[in-house]
């Protein structure tokens, strides 16, 4: 599948987790029959919103592709998808001035409402949000329920994680070397590591080449406004109509026990990162969601 161009959605007035308001540049794209059922797809933390296919600009180009695309589980041929890059991410959705301040994850919900009137999209029949877009997605469904029909959360929680602290560290990370030493440490406990024991180490030396290219596009501002907005998100319980699909491995999202009617784990040894190394396991949890809309 080719690169899915991205396209830009201006919102005057868009106000920031403090109140300012500001011009967004909300970056997006658009793919499959515009008259067919519509989803959305929205990426993690250090992630971008090209979820479908490779992209010069972006490492993790093609994360969902296993699963979204022409003829897969998501299948663009019949329905049409819908990815964002999060408001204050860095990867085309910014907005000029008020550097003291960041989107929250409501903020953020608001903007996508705000796209799917400017694409005339009444309702989603789903969103699929992963780590940190499992947040959004969530808050849409929660601050927009007749948007939405249904979520499918892809390790992620209806409350988001992270310190206070770590704020003025990620703020401090202003070269591309202390980004990628952070970047690499963070995927080592998210499971990176056992991974490398998999694929042993020509894979892991690729990993961190890709890692490397990552701390080029990725800036301190966006790794600090993005944590501040986990630090702000946090819903009394995942609204009706959401699913949570979990990695048994993972340890930032740690499967619950009991498991409720609406979770589910994928067996894994790749923790976090176990969506984007290792795929495979994911698509018929997927594909069965897909299915049930």
């Amino acid at each position: 599948m080719h690169s899915v161009a991205t396209q830009h959605l201006h919102i005057g007035g868009f106000r920031l987790a403090d109140g300012t308001p500001v011009n967004l540049r909300l970056a997006y794209t658009r793919c499959g029959p515009e008259d067919a059922p519509a989803y959305l797809i929205l990426h993690g933390y250090a992630g971008s919103h090209h979820a479908l296919a490779p992209h010069p600009d972006a490492i993790d180009g093609g994360w969902a592709a296993a699963w979204a695309g022409p003829g897969r589980a998501l299948d663009t041929d019949s329905v049409q998808v819908l990815t964002v890059n999060l408001p204050g991410s860095a990867y085309g959705s910014c907005w000029e001035g008020a550097p003291h301040t960041h989107a929250s994850v409501e903020g953020m919900a608001q903007a996508i409402a705000r796209l799917l009137d400017h694409l005339g999209i009444a309702q989603l029949a789903g969103a699929i949000g992963y780590s940190f877009g499992g947040y959004v997605a969530q808050q849409l469904k929660a601050s927009h329920p007749g948007r939405v029909r249904r979520v499918l959360g892809l390790c992620t929680a209806p409350r988001g994680r992270g310190n206070p602290d770590e704020l003025a560290f990620l703020r401090g990370l202003t070269d591309a070397a202390a980004r990628a030493d952070f970047r690499r440490s963070v995927l080592l406990h998210a499971g990176v590591r056992e991974w490398a024991q998999d694929h042993g180490d020509a894979a892991l030396a690729r990993e961190w080449q890709a890692v490397d290219r990552w701390a080029l596009q990725f800036n301190a501002a966006a790794l600090w406004r993005l944590r501040a907005a986990a630090l702000g998100f946090a819903l009394e319980r995942s609204p009706d109509g959401t699913t949570l699909l979990y990695a048994s491995s993972d340890a930032l999202f740690p499967p619950p026990f009991p498991l409720a009617t609406h979770e589910a784990v994928v067996s894994t040894r790749y923790g976090h990162q176990a969506l984007l190394l290792d795929p495979g396991p994911w698509v018929e949890p997927i594909r069965a969601w897909i299915q049930q809309s």
